[in-house]
């Protein structure tokens, strides 16, 4: 198939590229639907004042648009989930990309249990979605996979946990679960909102540490993939009861 993006509101193929820092979300979208485009904007904008002083110009109504002539130029399925990568410049500029189309049905928890490896003392603000980041990301992914692992587990200078995959870690002891404290992201929010639907367990949002880590029955993330459950981080097994509890709830 033949790709495709929107580039400033004309379809392009994917060998034209802006160059330079930009923002970017990886979204959902399904029957011409971009689910949570809101809170995805909002917080572009929120980092664009943050970083260039000024809001992102882009709209709702533009990004729907862009959608779906991408979704239609490109020949892709309606009812399948596509993932979307949205850049946005300092300049006013966006890409709109298909970064992927999952072969799950909702908002599932993924088959791949992941390998984790530690990056102590990564200080890089994860939270702030910029392509600085991302490249971080994609370098923690290639030293995790020399060390015969799929994932990096990073943390601070103070040995907080900051990110998992470039994620929001999420860990549960017994009926006791945490959502790490150091990054917002859309998707952790939104698991966040499912967990407090459990019965008998405990949700919190606060620091967690490597002896968190290491004493956890969980480590689970959340990213536009959907769930992904830690399979293995040093000596840890982990289970996956909580992650596949939470994939049910925001599936019914």
């Amino acid at each position: 198939m033949e790709q495709w993006l929107i580039n400033n509101g004309v379809v392009s193929r994917c060998d034209s590229e802006e160059q330079g820092l930009f923002l970017y979300q990886y979204m959902r979208a399904q029957n011409g639907k971009i689910f949570n485009l809101k809170e995805h904007l909002e917080l572009l904008n929120s980092t664009a004042v943050s970083l260039f002083g000024e809001p992102i110009s882009l709209t709702e109504k533009v990004v729907v648009k862009s959608c779906e002539e991408l979704l239609y130029r490109g020949g892709y399925s309606s009812s399948a989930i596509h993932i979307l990568e949205l850049r946005v410049w300092q300049s006013g500029k966006y890409q709109l990309r298909v970064a992927e189309t999952s072969l799950y049905k909702g908002f599932a928890l993924r088959v791949m249990r992941p390998k984790a490896l530690l990056a102590e003392g990564c200080n890089y603000p994860f939270s702030q979605p910029t392509s600085a980041a991302a490249a971080m990301v994609d370098f923690l992914r290639l030293s995790a996979l020399q060390q015969q692992c799929q994932i990096a587990i990073c943390t601070d200078n103070n040995g907080f946990v900051t990110s998992v995959d470039g994620a929001t870690p999420i860990v549960v002891h017994g009926t006791d679960i945490t959502i790490s404290n150091s990054a917002v992201s859309i998707y952790s929010n939104i698991v966040l909102s499912a967990l407090k639907q459990l019965q008998n367990q405990h949700v919190k949002v606060a620091p967690i540490t490597l002896t968190d880590l290491r004493s956890a029955d969980e480590l689970f993330y959340a990213d536009a993939r959907g769930i992904t459950a830690v399979g293995s981080f040093e000596d840890c097994h982990y289970s996956d009861s909580i992650a596949y509890a939470v994939s049910k709830l925001l599936n019914r």
